[in-house]
């Protein structure tokens, strides 16, 4: 891993993760100290991204707000490299429609890329921030964090999730739904209660064949609804308690508007959704027999923080452990897939540089196509390529953004027959020509092994004169069926705007 260009090569490495949420945004730096690592800053911006999404639309002025809050941690991240960088983007952005002009208005402030990640993703990156950050525990464990547009359940146990979930419920989108002319009565109050008890039974469900030893809640509105309370009654409690959140019910209806509400119990940033925060989280005591709940320090940007050091430092990519788990999952020929990675393999190390296809999420992705391109097959061979793509489009895929997903499960969709270009997904984090580059090499890949055997096809693969050109083996030159397949993915690279040519 490359150095921070602001310490020498004997400071301690320094990572930073960012989290984009719908209420705030939140910026860890560490720095790694005896293996471990260690907080040195802080930062935390309220934006209220959410509020300005209408018709999952976000307005001109959310779209302002957030990106002078990224020229800000831009700032803050000077001299980081992006291999030590992670930004991660929530429910308001997995929702807007024009989310592509905020990332490109983004990139112009922030040189770091946006991963939008979905909300299990987020569920099971909130649980590794608690779990990194806790004691050594061996109960099982529920942690919940209410954002502003949704709200993130995770079930684990010994520091392994075993159950994720995403609701869409938060705290800012209850206050809009059910609180939007500032008024609040009991009957708003009960409405927006029973519907976060509907969100949440699912849940419910799930817990009542697996009961936890311990309650842990995350991120901004429940630690604002925990201050809420040690200062209204004077104590720090151990948790937050049924009892204690309908007292909050009490002084919200008591006010009758937030704006009326005592100034010194919540914080002007929170005033707007905390009515609804609190709704969310009664509903979710109500319908989960909650006891007791314990505000928890770190949340979704702890957890990216400690993935991301694992990956740089470790090589503990969760990307692979996914594509394994996958292909052992669906029952993939292991010896086939592997015969089309080597293959694929090969012509990556020739082209890669000339094509531009250089870096390790690239590689990932090739080789998650390489070994999960016959995940179909579990369905029906006929139309293999339909099945992989489509499974893959849908599976939950930890470790993967929601781009990577779509890239990654579109090479799988046309890895033969047809190629229908209209349907490629748009992309942000990758361009379309290194879709189509690595399209290309992951066909080949396939057809050099049609035959399913071990012994090789090819020889050499090089860029010459812009055409991509496959030396093949004395054996697989006399085999006619080959040379016909090249010869008719010929013409279809052509169409992409390529030229191969094979000898």
């Amino acid at each position: 891993m490359k150095a921070n260009k602001k310490t020498s090569n004997n400071d301690p490495k320094q990572f930073a993760a960012l989290d984009i949420g719908s209420n705030s945004f939140h910026l860890i730096i560490a720095r790694l100290v005896e293996g471990q690592l260690q907080p040195i800053f802080k930062f935390k911006q309220p934006v209220q991204l959410g509020e300005g999404l209408s018709n999952r639309h976000l307005s001109d002025a959310a779209l302002y707000r957030g990106v002078e809050a990224l020229r800000q941690c831009a700032v803050r991240l000077e001299g980081f490299h992006r291999d030590t960088v992670k930004v991660v983007a929530t429910h308001t952005l997995r929702k807007a429609k024009n989310r592509k002009r905020f990332l490109a208005e983004a990139a112009k402030v922030l040189p770091f890329p946006i991963e939008i990640i979905s909300g299990r993703e987020e569920a099971r990156l909130i649980f590794r921030g608690v779990a990194e950050t806790s004691s050594e525990s061996t109960g099982s464990q529920l942690v919940i964090d209410i954002g502003g547009g949704s709200t993130e359940f995770a079930i684990g146990k010994n520091r392994q999730p075993k159950f994720l979930s995403s609701r869409s419920i938060g705290s800012l989108a209850f206050s809009k739904e059910f609180f939007s002319s500032g008024k609040i009565t009991p009957k708003r109050f009960d409405k927006a209660v029973v519907s976060a008890r509907q969100h949440v039974e699912p849940i419910a469900n799930y817990l009542a064949e697996q009961p936890v030893e311990s309650v842990f809640g995350t991120s901004g509105t429940i630690k604002a609804i925990y201050q809420w309370i040690v200062k209204r009654d004077g104590e720090q409690p151990l948790g937050i308690t049924y009892s204690q959140l309908q007292g909050c019910r009490t002084d919200l209806i008591a006010a009758e508007s937030v704006k009326k509400l005592n100034k010194e119990w919540v914080s002007p940033e929170r005033r707007e959704s905390i009515a609804g925060g609190v709704a969310v989280l009664l509903g979710i005591f109500e319908e989960l027999g909650i006891e007791r709940l314990v505000p928890h320090d770190s949340a979704l940007r702890e957890g990216v923080l400690y993935e991301l050091a694992g990956e740089v430092l470790l090589h503990q990519d969760v990307r692979e452990r996914t594509i394994n788990s996958l292909a052992q999952r669906y029952s993939v020929d292991s010896a086939q897939a592997q015969r089309v990675l080597s293959t694929v393999q090969q012509i990556w190390g020739s082209v890669a540089e000339s094509w531009g296809l250089t870096g390790q999420d690239l590689e990932v992705l090739l080789e998650g196509a390489a070994k999960l391109h016959e995940v179909g097959l579990s369905i029906s061979a006929s139309g293999v390529q339909k099945h992989s793509g489509y499974i893959l489009a849908h599976a939950y895929m930890p470790g993967f953004n929601a781009e990577e997903q779509r890239f990654l499960s579109t090479i799988v969709r046309y890895f033969r027959k047809k190629i229908q270009t209209a349907e490629f997904p748009d992309l942000i984090l990758f361009s379309q020509n290194q879709l189509i580059k690595m399209l290309i090499i992951m066909r080949l890949g396939v057809i050099l092994n049609s035959d399913r055997q071990n012994s090789s096809s090819l020889d050499e693969a090089i860029v010459e004169d812009g055409a991509l050109k496959l030396q093949l083996k004395g054996s697989a030159k006399e085999d006619s069926v080959l040379t016909m397949q090249l010869e008719s993915e010929a013409k279809i690279i052509h169409k992409l705007g390529y030229e191969l040519l094979v000898c």
